[in-house]
Order: structure tokens, then C-alpha cells, then sequence
């Protein structure tokens, strides 16, 4: 197969799993009420599985990253579609909140986990080159938001077509049709330079420990900083997907077009992760991931303290957050591909995501807690400016270093 052609097919499958995996895990609140109801668990039930799916899909990540530099990218990626079809596929013979913990927190999360960006995006540099690095980050990165698009409407249809059964049965299906895509993907590591032995998709890339990874990683002043930054990036997007559909309402925008206005966010997002892969090429890693901190900082200030609050305006914050929503992961990774052995980029990273998910499920909980406590989310969008302008800062010290 040509380099090109090589290059276009790793992508494609690892669009196409990525997005899957994405789609499924951010429209899994479709399933909420449906899971209720086939469990005859209460809504507050089904909503801390799915809390602890959020919580093993970060949590698990740097564990799988850690497997895949052991045995294989192949296996912990065929492990993952397994475990996600698995938990689909018990949805609808669950009748126990204990049922419910394991279908959807325990192999859903862990199925999420290990088809995880940063296990996908090392399993392809692998085979095409850490020069399409960043191409590859910013395809898979825009998948993320074009899969939870093209699964919420695929998802709703499915349930009023055939209910919870048809829906968990369809969904489950892609999973394991791409195990395929998977095992053709990591079919190869690409030779490394100087050396003339093709590892095999099935080789342990090298021995060493979580402790040996990590201590190496917190030496790593980018790396601290990179920690900083990125956690805060979850609090943010958290705080967008869990309570700007209802902040929007409480402005007196009438549901349907609050409900238009937030879509626009996701069709922006794969606009900014496509440009941030672009520009991460292109400029120093640490001034774009500095703007983009710094630019969310700015428009929510604006937007909160300045802006009428209508439709247009609603639409025009919509998009601004869109363009920088998805946009940090591409210069992120690529920092961490630029300065460690690729081998342990997948565990790397993975931490990344789990400082991410703990911010996220922070601005979730800060989110309704500001609404009981005072009625609106002025606060916690102060909180979200002042982490914004932090991360800013610390990203904008990275820029001092050529990246």
C-alpha cells in the first residue's frame, strides 16, 4: 500500500472508531430515561452510572495506555469494542442498580477508555510517521464532535422506532463490525528510524513502569503545565455541555431555538479541531493552546457581563465556544508526542484526559450547586473565566520553549 493511500486508510478507521466511541459516550444521556424505565430504576440512578462512566473513561485511560505499551495498541482496542458492545447489549436485561453500575460505569466507561484518543492516535502514527502526527490529531479530534452529531438523531430514531431493545442491539453492532478496521489498522509499526525490524502490531513496545513512566513525565516542567492547562479544558467543556442548553432557556429563549443555538456549538467544534490541527503544524504549540484558553476567558466575560442576552447573541457565544471547544487536544498531544518516546504517548496522554474528566465532573456538580445555591450560573462561570486565564498563563510558559 502507498504512503498516501496508507495514510488515508489509518485515518478513515481511526475516524470511524473514534467517532463511534465518542458518538455513543456523549449521546448517552438519550438513554437515560429509556434505561429508567426498561430497569425500573429512578432517573437519579441511571444518572450516577452514567456519572461513573464519565469517571472510568478518564480513570482508565492511563491504565490502558499502559496496557497497549505491554501487549499491543490491537489489543487493547479490541478489548475496548468488546466491553463497550457488551454493556450495550445488557442494557435492556438490567433490572438492579447494581445491573445498571456495571453495564454502563463499568464496561461502557472501560470500553471508552480503551478507545481512547490517545491509544487511536498512537496505534496510527505507528504505522504512517510522527510527521502526520498532527494531521492524524485533528481528523480524529473533529470526529469526536461529528459522531456525537450523527449518533443523536440515529439514536432517537432507534428508540422510537423498536425502544430500548432495537436501540442498545444497533448501537452495539458498529462496535464489533470494527474490530476488523482495527486489527487492519495496527496490521504494522512503522520501521523505526536506524533500525530495519518491523515490530508487529501483536510486539510489547517496551517494559516500562507507571512509576519509571511518570517520574520522567512531572520532571517535565511543559508537562506540569500541560496538566494545568488541561484540566481546566474539562471543568469548560463540561460546563457548556451539562448547563448552556438550560442557562439559554433561563434567558427566556424559547427551547427550540436554545436547542438550535447549542448544536451550533458542535458543528463549530469540528470547524476549531480541524484549524487546531492545522495551525499546531504551524505555530508554537504553546501560543495556540494559550489563545485558545485565554480567548474562552474573554467571550464568556463578554458574553455574561456585557452581551443582551438574545438569540443572535446566543448563537454568535455558541460558536465562539465551539471554535476553541474541541481545538486544545491537537497541540496538547502533540507536545506530549514531541517530547517523550512514543510508546508511552497513549499513557501520557491518557492522564491528561483523567485531569480532564475530574475538572469536568467538578463543573457538573458546581453547575447545579450555583443554580440551588443562587438561582442562575454567574458564579460558576467566574469560576470557568478565572481557570480560562489560568491555563492561559500557564500554556503561554510553554511558548518560551521552541515547541
Amino acid at each position: 500500500m502507498g504512503e498516501k493511500r496508507l495514510l488515508a486508510f489509518c485515518a478513515l478507521a481511526g475516524v470511524l472508531l473514534y467517532g463511534v466511541s465518542a458518538g455513543v459516550r456523549g449521546d448517552i444521556g438519550l438513554l437515560l430515561n429509556p434505561v429508567a424505565a426498561s430497569s425500573g430504576q429512578s432517573y437519579e440512578g441511571v444518572s450516577i452510572a452514567i456519572a461513573l462512566m464519565q469517571l472510568a473513561f478518564g480513570a482508565t485511560q492511563p491504565l490502558f495506555g499502559w496496557l497497549a505499551m505491554r501487549r499491543s495498541n490491537r489489543f487493547v482496542l479490541t478489548l475496548g469494542a468488546v466491553s463497550y458492545a457488551v454493556g450495550l447489549a445488557l442494557l435492556p436485561f438490567v433490572h438492579s442498580f447494581a445491573g445498571i453500575l456495571v453495564a454502563i460505569g463499568v464496561f461502557m466507561g472501560a470500553g471508552a477508555g480503551a478507545i481512547c484518543f490517545g491509544i487511536i492516535l498512537s496505534a496510527i502514527v505507528e504505522r504512517v510517521g510522527e510527521r502526520n502526527a498532527m494531521i492524524i490529531s485533528g481528523l480524529l479530534n473533529a470526529s469526536s464532535g461529528l459522531g456525537s452529531t450523527a449518533f443523536a438523531p440515529i439514536t432517537s430514531g432507534l428508540l422510537a422506532a423498536g425502544g430500548l431493545p432495537l436501540a442498545s442491539l444497533v448501537l452495539c453492532a458498529p462496535m464489533l463490525v470494527l474490530i476488523p478496521v482495527i486489527f487492519v489498522m495496527t496490521a504494522g509499526r512503522k520501521k523505526e528510524e536506524g533500525n530495519g525490524e518491523d515490530g508487529g502490531a501483536g510486539a510489547p513496545h517496551e517494559t516500562a513502569t507507571f512509576r519509571e513512566i511518570f517520574a520522567e513525565a512531572f520532571h517535565d516542567r511543559t508537562y506540569r503545565l500541560l496538566i494545568c492547562g488541561f484540566s481546566t479544558c474539562g471543568f469548560h467543556m463540561v460546563l457548556i455541555e451539562a448547563h448552556l442548553f438550560s442557562q439559554f432557556v433561563s434567558y427566556g429563549i424559547e427551547e427550540t431555538a436554545a436547542a438550535w443555538a447549542f448544536s451550533v456549538y458542535g458543528i463549530a467544534t469540528i470547524a476549531g479541531a480541524l484549524a487546531s490541527g492545522w495551525l499546531s503544524v504551524r505555530m508554537h504549540k504553546g501560543r495556540l493552546l494559550g489563545f485558545c484558553y485565554g480567548f474562552r476567558a474573554v467571550l464568556v466575560a463578554l458574553y455574561l457581563f456585557f452581551l443582551p442576552k438574545t438569540l443572535v447573541t446566543a448563537v454568535i457565544f455558541a460558536v465562539g465556544l465551539g471554535l476553541t471547544g474541541d481545538a486544545t487536544v491537537s497541540p496538547t498531544s502533540g507536545l506530549v508526542n514531541a517530547r517523550f518516546a512514543m510508546a508511552r504517548v497513549a499513557t501520557l496522554i491518557g492522564f491528561l484526559f483523567l485531569c480532564h474528566q475530574i475538572g469536568a465532573f467538578l463543573s457538573a456538580w458546581l453547575g447545579g450547586l450555583c443554580v440551588t445555591w443562587t438561582g442562575g450560573y454567574t458564579l460558576v462561570w467566574c469560576i470557568d473565566i478565572a481557570t480560562c486565564s489560568f491555563a492561559a498563563l500557564a500554556s503561554w510558559r510553554i511558548s518560551s520553549r521552541r515547541t
